[in-house]
């Protein structure tokens, strides 16, 4: 695409093109800063938004994540029997989320597997039945921690599905494509320093435009939050 944009300006330069508009550089030049202020602060408004919703969606892992350590340690105080379907439902909740639940998220499907799998890790933490004054203080603890666990989950698939809108995103490419655009007709003096411009430019476009929509989704692409935290409570804890 670099190359693509450079060799266009080149062939343009050659049949003498940009010598058309070589009395209006000035005002070309005005119109590229316009249009590159616009879409400088369109950009950095989608980045700053996108890369909020990514942070969140981190941090909701976490805590997610670690709320359910929680239950495991707090629940070693239950008798055996007792606590060995709670760790069952935990464990096999945490394997759905980390080998299941990270495409369908990033896909905008619907998780109705996991949600029935976390549904059995509350009833597991509500059918316990506490003997005496020491059980009740962990099972009002536990209560706590899964319910915790609970809003984590909802706030992390909540923000997970959310995408930016089609028209903010449409409006950031098209005023990026009108800046290529424009420089194709600046009338620049020397035909090197034109078709450097023209690469770097394309260049830098394209990477910003790759980096808005790989934030974009936080479950999937090269930059991605992991699901490690789920794998590890499903393997190295209990």
């Amino acid at each position: 695409m670099i190359a693509g944009a450079a060799m266009i300006y080149f062939l343009l330069r050659l049949i003498g093109f940009q010598q058309f508009f070589a009395n209006d550089a000035e005002g070309l030049s005005t119109l590229l800063q316009i249009i590159g202020t616009l879409y400088s602060v369109v950009y950095a408004f989608a980045i700053y938004v996108i890369w909020g919703q990514f942070t969140a969606v981190e941090s909701e892992i976490q805590k997610e994540s670690g709320a359910l350590k929680d239950l495991l340690l707090f629940s070693q105080r239950l008798k055996e029997s007792v606590r060995e379907p709670l760790v069952r439902a935990t464990r096999v909740y945490a394997r759905a989320v980390a080998e299941t639940e990270w495409s369908l998220v990033a896909g905008r499907e619907e998780t109705a597997k996991t949600d029935k799998l976390f549904s059995a890790v509350i009833s597991s933490v509500a059918d316990v039945k506490p003997e005496d004054d020491a059980e009740r203080i962990v099972y009002q603890r536990l209560l706590e921690i899964v319910n915790h666990a609970s809003t984590h989950r909802d706030e992390r698939v909540a923000i997970g599905t959310k995408r930016m809108p089609r028209t903010l995103l449409v409006f950031v490419t098209l005023t990026a494509l009108m800046i290529l655009f424009l420089l194709f007709f600046f009338p620049f003096r020397n035909a090197a320093l034109g078709m450097i411009s023209i690469a770097i430019t394309t260049m830098l476009l394209f990477f910003a435009q790759f980096v808005l929509t790989d934030l974009d989704n936080p479950f999937e692409g090269t930059w991605n939050v992991s699901s490690t935290p789920f794998a590890e409570l499903a393997t190295r804890f209990r």
